[in-house]
């Protein structure tokens, strides 16, 4: 016992620092500011340049929309067409119903009826 206090009496500066030594590391890979974290702000920073450049494409795409929109009338005219469905005078705009969409609303429609099913 009398060595230990001894041995502890000349090197209580070089355990104190070790232990500060030992603290520092803990907090460092368990801290706030650590290698998870920058791990995580690394993983956030690259979504958001994936997100900023979706957000620049969808932009230059839309600059190319006005910049169409104000010069180009055919552009214009056919997406005034398409959108609201307007014609030319004396033209004929034919309409045809969806094959799939009328099969699944006659099936429905036959689901319901009284007789489908087993009494």
């Amino acid at each position: 016992m009398a060595r230990l206090n001894s041995y502890i009496r000349r090197e209580w500066l070089s355990l104190i620092l070790g232990l500060i030594l030992i603290l520092f590391a803990v907090s460092l890979f368990a801290g706030p500011l650590g290698p998870r974290d920058l791990l995580s702000l690394r993983r956030h920073r690259k979504a958001l340049e994936t997100q900023r450049e979706e957000l620049l494409a969808r932009n230059a795409a839309l600059r190319t929309d006005v910049q169409k929109l104000t010069s180009d009338n055919r552009y214009l005219e056919r997406l005034i067409r398409r959108e609201l469905g307007y014609s030319r005078p004396n033209e004929l705009i034919y309409k045809y119903a969806d094959p799939d969409a009328s099969k699944s609303t006659t099936q429905a429609s036959h689901d319901r009826s009284p007789h489908a099913g087993g009494d």
